[in-house]
């Protein structure tokens, strides 16, 4: 009875959120991140009425999601016994399918994607200068780069630029092709890091159900990496791919049965997720680690836990030199591949210069310059520069702390590392609301700690709703318009539902009474008497 309770709820927040999507998708037409060249999608309403819709289906997304929170438990893999894995690969399928074809959503990065892919097609360096540096005014797709990144090259290493010159190629800068095709290659990217998700978390104890749901099913993977099509998507697809991976490499090098070509593998697949973005790399340091403990017990050094001794130098070097080689060769590899140089090392950056209000650090200098300014002291700029300072030495002190706690063995490398950019995405100069996600998959597939979970889920819930459909600013007004009208939707869908279900309750208990009893049979070893 109680599994089918289960399933029932299940079902039912499965619905909530497609119609949630559904919404989000239907708002777009109107309300998303439309081009400014041309209009491919149909646009019902405008961007106000749209953005509401969609913020609605947002609220709807959000709810069905933490309802499935009943279901998955803690994230334990013991506790599980309510939802399968295989039922939350199905929901993701289920709440990611409207915004297939929805228009591009909440950020309106993808047209700098498209921009820079077709300089690299047409051989112009996107490192150099950007869009409409490159391709001049009038061409349709630098009319449609956000000013902010109209004159900034490109922050994404060769593999990402490889990929949007790829697309490029294939549909002839068409632009309605080429962001269904971008949507296509994250929808891929988020798949392969869910596929990894499930192989890590049993590796970890952790229910794959439980690790889906907070990482794959997590609303900020819907809404950003899929209808926002961001780079994050393929980024993570090879990251964690890498991890599990290395996992079973070192698993192999234990048994004796080889494994180094599946470490030469990892550091390939996590060098990739380093060349879309250069947080990807950081990857290489927490496996380079776990790899390092391994050469350290195979030396007989067992009792690691400690400070660090002059020993210790030969198996953390051996382990630095192998992620070392892997990344230079495939760092070649993807340049000379692609035709891209290496000019993205030298552009990193250049969103410093954006005040962004999630940075913990940016909102403190802010917070003294203005104390400042009311004594008369214009030091605003002064403190928001030094305290991002402080605040990227504060994360990476606590980096080293947890590489070190890794080749102790005290913390997994998928934890370390998840951890890690945990603190590095909330001290960073610069948040948008879909960078934490670099830290929730991993943790999503290592941590069984109820309040971590639980803090992750409502601090997603959170970030869900702080970015318009559009991807731009509006006037108070209209902002102001949004979100009452979204709320007002939201409680409108939220009685129907209510009342509905209710019904339906209601009709399903009082079916069995309604129905007449048979005779129970007879037991066996019984005959009835024949009428012949």
């Amino acid at each position: 009875m109680r599994k089918v309770a289960s399933k029932r709820a299940l079902r039912r927040a499965r619905v909530a959120g497609t119609v949630g999507t559904v919404l989000i998708a239907v708002g777009s037409l109107g309300g998303g991140a439309m081009p400014v060249s041309s209009h491919p999608w149909p646009q019902p309403w405008g961007m106000v009425h749209g953005s509401a819709i969609a913020l609605a289906g947002v609220a709807v997304l959000v709810t069905a999601w933490a309802w499935l929170f009943q279901l998955v438990g803690t994230g334990r893999r013991a506790a599980e016994h309510r939802v399968s894995t295989r039922d939350m690969a199905a929901t993701f399928l289920w709440w990611a399918a409207p915004l297939l074809l929805a228009s591009p959503l909440f950020s309106q990065d993808i047209y700098s994607y498209l921009a820079h892919g077709s300089c690299v097609r047409i051989g112009l360096d996107p490192y150099w200068g950007g869009p409409v540096d490159l391709l001049g005014r009038l061409n349709p797709l630098a009319r449609n780069v956000p000013p902010i990144w109209a004159h900034s090259p490109s922050p994404y290493g060769p593999v990402a630029l490889g990929i949007a010159a790829a697309i490029s190629a294939v549909t002839q800068d068409a632009v309605f092709p080429a962001i269904l095709l971008h949507r296509a290659v994250s929808v891929l990217g988020v798949l392969a890091a869910g596929w990894a998700s499930m192989h890590l978390a049993r590796r970890f104890g952790v229910g794959g159900a439980s690790a889906l749901w907070l990482g794959l099913c997590n609303p900020l993977t819907l809404l950003h990496l899929i209808g926002g099509i961001h780079n994050e998507a393929i980024l993570l697809g090879f990251l964690m791919v890498g991890l599990e991976v290395h996992c079973r490499g070192l698993e192999r090098l234990r048994a004796g049965t080889g494994g180094w070509w599946l470490l030469a593998a990892s550091a390939v697949l996590i060098s990739c997720a380093g060349l879309v973005k250069v947080t990807g790399f950081i990857g290489l340091g927490f496996t380079g680690m776990a790899l390092a403990r391994e050469l350290a017990a195979r030396r007989g050094i067992e009792d690691a836990d400690r400070l660090p001794r002059l020993r210790d130098v030969g198996s953390v070097a051996g382990a630095a030199v192998f992620q070392a080689l892997i990344l230079a060769a495939t760092t070649v590899a993807a340049s000379v591949g692609t035709g891209i140089g290496l000019g993205w090392m030298t552009v990193q950056g250049g969103a410093a210069e954006i005040r962004s209000w999630l940075s913990v650090t940016t909102e403190i200098g802010v917070i003294i310059g203005t104390v400042g300014d009311w004594f008369g002291f214009e030091i605003t700029d002064t403190a928001v520069h030094i305290s991002r300072i402080v605040g990227i030495a504060i994360a990476l002190m606590c980096m080293a702390l947890l590489l070190w706690r890794t080749y102790t063995g005290r913390i997994r490398a998928a934890g370390g590392l998840g951890v890690a950019t945990l603190i590095l995405v909330i001290l960073f100069p610069v948040v948008q609301p879909w960078y934490p996600l670099w830290a929730i998959l991993p943790l999503a597939a290592w941590t069984t700690e109820p309040w971590a979970r639980m803090g992750i889920a409502a601090y997603s819930a959170f970030l869900s709703f702080l970015v318009l459909p559009p991807g731009t600013g509006m006037i108070a007004s209209a902002v102001i318009t949004v979100y009452l009208s979204a709320l007002a939707g939201f409680l409108a869908l939220a009685a129907v539902w209510w009342f509905s279900w209710r019904m339906l309750d209601d009709a399903a208990s009082t079916a069995p009474e309604d129905t007449p009893r048979t005779m129970d049979p007879p037991r066996s070893g019984v005959r009835l008497a024949s009428h012949e």
